[in-house]
């Protein structure tokens, strides 16, 4: 059985209480595979301790125990970038376990390789066609060439949702850019990994062609990693 951790979110109920909960629509797609289990990576003590004070406050033993259990990761999409995001993102990078990372997960990943900044930070916004519908196309992204989603995705233009408020436009560091749309970033990879991949769209709730692909792309790197 191949475990997949899913980075939980904070939010709060009605009662203003805070709570974690699962990406239900990465969850179900997980969990729909026979050999797949999702599990929800938790926050404990101060894994969620907010991003721009850095990853000192994380106890790794604990956290490195649930991580090791995992064959690969999913950083999901949600409204505040945390600790735990980036030391999942870290993790998975320096043990060449797949990773997809969605919509504030991709955005943590860019910022987590900014050349100009040195904590989570994305200021600039954007509305118009970048925001969306999560069950519906946006606009479409510019694949390049010779990238692992240009392999994955196999045509140079796709069609793509887009739920985002913030947007990255800065410069990087070692992450390979695979996907724009006019001057915004919209994809990204890290390169001699097998799978290490940031999308600012939602693949998991189109389910469109090219999101079927990304996804059994990441399929396939997890059933690989797991016979090695």
């Amino acid at each position: 059985m191949h475990v997949v951790g899913i980075v939980g979110r904070v939010y709060y109920n009605k009662d203003e209480q805070e709570i974690i909960q699962t990406h239900d629509a990465v969850r179900r797609y997980i969990d729909s595979k026979d050999d797949m289990v999702a599990i929800t990576i938790l926050p404990t003590e101060d894994y969620y301790h907010d991003i721009t004070d850095g990853t000192d406050k994380l106890n790794y033993e604990k956290i490195n125990y649930v991580l090791d259990k995992c064959d690969a990761f999913i950083v999901p999409g949600g409204t505040y970038a945390y600790n735990l995001d980036q030391y999942v993102i870290e993790y998975a990078i320096k043990n060449d376990k797949p990773l997809l990372a969605i919509c504030l997960g991709f955005q943590v990943m860019c910022s987590m390789f900014a050349k100009k900044r040195t904590k989570f930070d994305m200021t600039e916004r954007i509305g118009g066609i970048h925001h969306g519908k999560a069950l519906e196309y946006a606009h479409s992204v510019e694949i390049t060439e010779g990238t692992l989603l240009s392999d994955i995705i196999g045509v140079d233009k796709i069609e793509v949702n887009s739920v985002h408020n913030d947007v990255v436009k800065f410069e990087m560091e070692t992450l390979v850019i695979n996907a724009r749309a006019d001057n915004i970033i919209e994809g990204v990879e890290y390169p001699n990994k097998r799978f290490i991949l940031g999308v600012q769209w939602h693949p998991e709730y189109l389910v469109d062609e090219s999101s079927k692909k990304i996804l059994l792309r990441l399929e396939k790197e997890i059933r690989n990693r797991k016979e090695v």
